[in-house]
C-alpha cells in the first residue's frame, strides 16, 4: 500500500506539472507514456498468442499524438492519412507471406490498438490544445483519477454487491457508485468554479465519470480476452502504465466534444 501511495502521488505531480507546461512537456510524459501502453497492450496479444504488427501499430500511435500535439502549428490534419496507412498496412504486408492463418484477427487487433490508443489518446493534446486548455484538460483528467480513486476506497469500505464479476471479480456496485459520484462532482464543481454553466458541468460529469468505469472495464474486458493478469509491471504496485491509464481513453475523448460541440470552447 505505501509503494503504491508513493508511486500515484509521484505520478499525480509529474502529471500536474506537464498539463501545466503543455506543449513538449506534455507530449514527453504523456505522449511516452501512452507508446508505452501501446506496447503493453501489443504485448498482451502476443501472450494471447496473436501475432499482430506491433511495431508499426507503434509508430502509427506514435505519430497520431505527434499529430494531436502539434496540430496548431502544423498547415494540415494527418489523422486520416495515418489511419489510412494503419489500415492499409497490414493487407499488404500479409500478401509477401504465405501462412495465413490468423491474419483477420492479427489485423484488428494492431488496428484496434492504433485506434483505441492513438486515436482516442489523441484527445488529451487536442483538449490541451483549445482555449484555457490547462484547466479544460485538468478537469476530467482529475475527474478520471477520483472516480478511480473513489471507486477503489468505497470498495473496500462498503463493497458487497459484484459489478461485472465475469470482467473484474473485484469491483463492486458499491465501489462504482462511489466513484461515479466522486467524478461527478470533480467535475461539476471545478467546472462551475471554472465558469462553466453548472448545470451542464454536472451533466458532463455524470458522464464522464460513468465513461472511466467503462474505461476501465474495458481493459479488463481486453485482459480476460487474452488471459493476462496485468498489463505489465513498469509501476511499483500499481501494475503496467496501461492499468494507470486505462479508464482516460473514453472520457477524455468524450470531453473533448463536449466542451467544444456543447460547451462552445475552440
Amino acid at each position: 500500500m505505501r509503494t503504491r501511495l508513493v508511486s500515484a502521488v509521484l505520478l499525480v505531480a509529474a502529471a500536474v506539472t506537464a498539463i501545466y507546461l503543455g506543449g513538449w512537456w506534455l507530449l514527453a510524459l504523456y505522449g511516452v507514456g501512452m507508446v508505452v501502453v501501446a506496447f503493453e497492450y501489443y504485448n498482451m496479444t502476443r501472450l494471447g498468442k496473436h501475432n499482430p504488427l506491433w511495431i508499426p501499430g507503434l509508430i502509427f500511435i506514435a505519430l497520431l499524438l505527434i499529430n494531436a500535439s502539434l496540430r496548431p502549428t502544423l498547415p494540415y490534419d494527418y489523422t486520416p492519412l495515418i489511419l489510412v496507412a494503419a489500415v492499409s498496412l497490414p493487407p499488404l504486408w500479409e500478401l509477401t507471406r504465405k501462412d495465413h492463418q490468423g491474419f483477420l484477427l492479427d489485423w484488428a487487433l494492431m488496428v484496434l490498438g492504433v485506434v483505441y490508443i492513438g486515436v482516442l489518446g489523441s484527445y488529451l493534446f487536442s483538449l490541451r490544445n483549445l482555449q484555457d486548455g490547462a484547466a479544460l484538460l485538468f478537469i476530467p483528467l482529475l475527474a478520471t483519477w477520483i472516480t478511480d480513486i473513489f471507486a477503489y476506497l468505497t470498495g473496500r469500505a462498503f463493497g458487497k454487491d459484484p459489478f461485472f464479476p465475469d470482467i473484474s471479480p473485484k469491483k463492486t456496485r458499491q465501489g462504482a457508485i462511489g466513484g461515479v459520484i466522486a467524478g461527478t462532482l470533480t467535475v461539476g464543481v471545478l467546472g462551475s468554479i471554472f465558469g462553466m454553466n453548472p448545470l451542464l458541468a454536472f451533466l458532463g460529469g455524470i458522464i464522464i465519470a460513468l465513461l472511466t468505469t467503462a474505461g476501465d472495464l474495458t481493459e479488463s474486458l481486453i485482459k480476460r480476452n487474452l488471459g493476462v493478469k496485468d498489463s505489465g509491471t513498469l509501476i511499483a504496485g500499481h501494475g503496467g502504465v496501461f492499468d494507470r491509464l486505462d479508464s482516460m481513453f473514453i472520457p477524455l475523448a468524450f470531453a473533448y466534444f463536449y466542451f467544444t460541440l456543447v460547451l462552445g470552447y475552440k
